[in-house]
């Protein structure tokens, strides 16, 4: 018997709840994430860009263009997720407008 036949003998009652499953496994995911990326406040440069999905050049223009909210620590920028989050928001139509144009 190979395996195509298999698969075909099989009643309704075997097959596999696909959204339960799914439930199930973003419930596993989001435990384990939990524990492995610390929650963090403030970012580095890089890390503040890659957070916006931006490239450090693209990040820092915009930062500048933007006049995003920054922290000089030991003369460093340093960028609040509070901050960060809120500039996303603020583009949020921007982008919508700009891609609908």
């Amino acid at each position: 018997m190979d395996s195509t036949t298999s698969v075909l003998e099989h009643t309704p009652t075997d097959l596999i709840n696909i959204a339960t499953l799914g439930k199930i496994v973003a419930q596993e995911l989001t435990k384990s994430l939990s524990h492995t990326l610390p929650s963090r406040r403030v970012f580095n440069l890089d890390e503040a860009a890659e957070y916006c999905g931006l490239t450090r050049d693209s990040f820092k223009k915009k930062v500048v263009r933007d006049r995003l909210r920054k922290v000089r620590l030991d003369k460093c920028w340093r960028f609040d997720k509070a901050d960060l989050d809120a500039w996303i928001e603020s583009h949020k139509e921007q982008i919508a407008e700009e891609t609908s144009a």
